[in-house]
């Protein structure tokens, strides 16, 4: 490269690979390798932390896994990250991807609500999160009404009847 020139890298170059390096992750995911998926999606948001799906996928995995503080930040920094315009993801609709992220948030503040640590301490702090698990999932109905999964768990919690949850 010439030390004169001082055209500057092309916006997108930064990105090379990282599709691939995606691609491997979700494979290590489908074939139980999480370690080498974490690592994956990890090595992606290193290189760029804007991209929501890495983020969204180690939520996933943080939550399949029960670590539900970790899947609730990664979750909720996808959705900062969809929210500015950041989608990575062309062939998934911008609504679906939405519906995903915030249906994913949903269940992370359901399962909370489930554990024995908030069922047996401060009400409040099931209420509330009760209270935002259902407008995630009415979020995640309204951006996409196929996606069966909030609406299986939306009707439970009170959404398909509007029932509010009383203690």
């Amino acid at each position: 490269m010439d030390p004169n020139d001082t055209a500057e890298t092309p916006p997108e170059e930064h990105l090379a690979g990282l599709g691939e390096t995606f691609l491997a992750a979700m494979a290590a995911r489908q074939r139980a390798d999480v370690d080498t998926a974490q690592d994956l999606l990890r090595e992606i948001i290193r290189k760029e932390p804007r991209l929501p799906e890495p983020h969204l996928e180690l939520g996933r995995i943080h939550l399949d896994a029960g670590r539900l503080h970790d899947a609730e930040a990664e979750t909720r920094e996808a959705l900062r990250l969809l929210a500015l315009g950041g989608q990575w993801v062309d062939d998934v609709p911008e609504a679906v991807m939405g519906s995903i992220a915030h249906g994913q948030l949903a269940e992370v503040l359901r399962q909370r609500a489930d554990s024995d640590e908030v069922i047996f301490g401060d009400p409040a702090v099931f209420k509330a999160l009760l209270a935002e698990a259902r407008t995630e999932f009415e979020q995640a109905r309204t951006l996409d009404p196929s996606n069966s999964h909030a609406d299986y768990h939306a009707f439970f919690i009170g959404l398909g009847d509007d029932v509010d949850v009383e203690l």
